[in-house]
Parts: structure tokens; C-alpha cells; sequence
């Protein structure tokens, strides 16, 4: 008979499955099973399409319009006669109004020209006043359009240069 130290008993163990990544994949399974699940029942119950519906309309990108040539107007000063030249530019997200600015563009100039030669020195040397004088000439621009067209989709006029001699 064969002795026992000559047969190689030696068995190795099948290597066991560690059990923290299989439970890991396990969750994993049931996460996203549930969010599959969930996310069919909201699209199926209709409630997306509230949410979609509710959402706000995404905003127009500003078109601009420029006054050109720049205005050059004559105003009182202190001692003297002075003059100011203003480059303005409109801004509007209705592309239609902006081709009515330029439909009417002898008007606004008109407007704009009388508008600036009645403001003072001080008037306009200030801040607050290039500030006021700014809302008064999109007043004027949106009055022009809307006595015209009936509309005054005008969003801001800026300027661009503001010289004073």
C-alpha cells in the first residue's frame, strides 16, 4: 500500500466571492431598478408635461439698432453757445420694430434733435442727468413708434458716445 506521505493531499479551498462587492452590485441593481421605475411612472402620470408646460419661455436675444450718423446738436452753456455729440444705439428683441426705427428714423432724429438742444450744461455734464436724458430719449423713440405702428417694443437705447464742447 501506498503511504500517506506519498499522496499529495494537499486540497486547495475554492477561493470564496468577497461579500462586499457583491452586495454592492446588488444595491446597485435595486438604485437604479427604482429610479427606472419612478422616473416611467412620472412620464406616464403626465405630470412631465405640466412641468414643461410651466417651465418659462426662454428669453430673446437682443438685437440692436444704431443711430448713425452719431446726433450733433447746439445747446446753451453758461457763457456760451456749446455742443454735444451723442452716438446711441436701440436695443429691442422684436427684429419688426427695429425696421420701424428705420422707417422713422427722420422723426426720431427730429425729436431726439430738439429733445437734446433744450437740456443745459449742467444737464447734461451730470451722471444723473445723462441718466434722465436717457430715459427721455427712449420715451420719445417709444412714443414715435407707437404713434406710428401702434407698437413700441423698444427695450433701452444706450450711449455709446457722449462728447460735449
Amino acid at each position: 500500500m501506498a503511504d500517506t506521505d506519498d499522496l499529495d493531499l494537499n486540497v486547495e479551498e475554492a477561493p470564496k466571492p468577497k461579500r462586499g462587492k457583491l452586495w454592492l452590485i446588488i444595491a446597485l441593481v435595486i438604485v437604479l431598478g427604482a429610479g427606472v421605475a419612478g422616473g416611467l411612472v412620472f412620464v406616464a402620470s403626465g405630470e412631465g408635461e405640466e412641468a414643461a408646460e410651466a417651465a418659462p419661455e426662454p428669453l430673446k436675444a437682443p438685437v440692436y439698432k444704431e443711430i448713425d450718423p452719431p446726433l450733433v446738436v447746439n445747446f446753451q452753456g453758461p457763457s456760451r453757445i456749446r455742443y454735444v455729440q451723442v452716438g446711441m444705439v436701440i436695443s429691442s428683441t422684436d427684429k419688426r420694430t427695429l425696421d420701424a426705427v428705420d422707417r422713422h428714423m427722420p422723426v426720431i432724429r427730429n425729436n431726439l434733435i430738439m429733445l437734446l438742444s433744450d437740456k443745459t450744461y449742467e444737464e447734461l455734464n451730470s451722471r444723473e442727468g445723462k441718466e434722465r436724458t436717457r430715459q427721455e430719449v427712449l420715451d420719445n423713440v417709444r412714443q414715435v413708434l407707437f404713434e406710428r405702428t401702434g407698437e413700441a417694443n423698444i427695450d433701452a437705447v444706450y450711449f455709446t458716445s457722449f462728447v460735449m464742447q
